[in-house]
């Protein structure tokens, strides 16, 4: 099998994918990890690795071609506030900038495939070897939401449909028909913790891909870190988009959202 290529961020989910990649019989793994967000783990799990910093998209691509990379997948966030502080874009990352007129998600990950891609560089899912972790519909877990936390669920989809559409963010916090917060580019954890505060327990957060979701990037996920976000401000419940959501580490999130009493449900 070819070489295969990991643009890391931060987390456990790039960690994840290198070893499900090795699980389905990927030989060699060609890593370059986001400094100050990707972890070090994934030195002893690539062939070949390499430190970059955001924005050094040059010398990213250069890395995967010195190693013969022709598919690559992006697992990982890279913490937001560098969009602002610490971005390091060389002459090819300032080029793909300048070209954009508006700068989120979608358009500076667009771009940034295209450069990819002019190399003969394809980038792949970024579910690519995590099916298994998507999440499946239905409730997932032990508890089961009672008929006033569907109806919330239900008007949560409703708002974070129409969020995700302009591409505010990808979750919402609700309680009895409220909104009690809006995820923006603080981030799901903040935005669960700022919500959950405000409705003093037993909110329901909703979390989906936008409708027209480009997989290879931002795929929405839900790990451990999330689970104690929920954990903290007492949550009711979570709904999110069967096939569309990552579960990262899948059986221990939803064993601690039973432990906790909390619902999970795919819709």
């Amino acid at each position: 099998m070819e070489a295969l290529g990991l643009v890391a961020g931060r987390g456990i989910y790039p960690v994840l994918f290198a070893k499900s990649a090795r699980a389905a019989g990927v030989c060699k793994l060609v890593v370059s990890g986001i400094v100050d967000d990707a972890v070090a783990e994934l030195e002893e799990l690539a062939d070949e690795f390499e430190w970059v910093h955001a924005g050094q998209l040059n010398r990213t691509i250069k890395h995967l071609r010195k190693h013969d990379v022709k598919r690559v997948v992006f697992a990982g966030q890279v913490t937001p506030g560098k969009l602002f502080k610490d971005l390091r874009p060389d002459w090819r990352a300032a080029k793909v900038l300048a070209r954009l007129k508006l700068k989120n998600a979608d358009t500076i990950f667009t771009g940034l495939a295209k450069e990819f891609e002019s190399e003969g560089i394809t980038v792949l899912p970024a579910t690519t070897y995590l099916e298994d972790a998507l999440a499946s519909e239905g409730v997932m877990g032990r508890v089961k939401p009672s008929r006033v936390i569907r109806s919330d669920i239900g008007f949560g989809r409703e708002i974070c449909t129409k969020i995700s559409e302009m591409d505010i963010g990808q979750c919402v916090v609700v309680k009895n028909g409220t909104v009690l917060a809006v995820e923006a580019f603080e981030g799901t954890d903040k935005a669960i913790q700022r919500g959950g505060e405000l409705g003093r327990g037993q909110a329901i957060i909703v979390k989906m891909a936008k409708p027209k979701q480009d997989m290879r990037f931002d795929v929405p996920c839900i790990g451990m870190r999330t689970v104690e976000s929920l954990i903290s401000v007492n949550a009711a419940a979570l709904a999110t988009e069967a096939g569309r959501t990552l579960l990262l580490e899948r059986e221990q999130v939803i064993a601690a959202l039973d432990a906790a009493g909390i619902a999970i449900v795919g819709f």
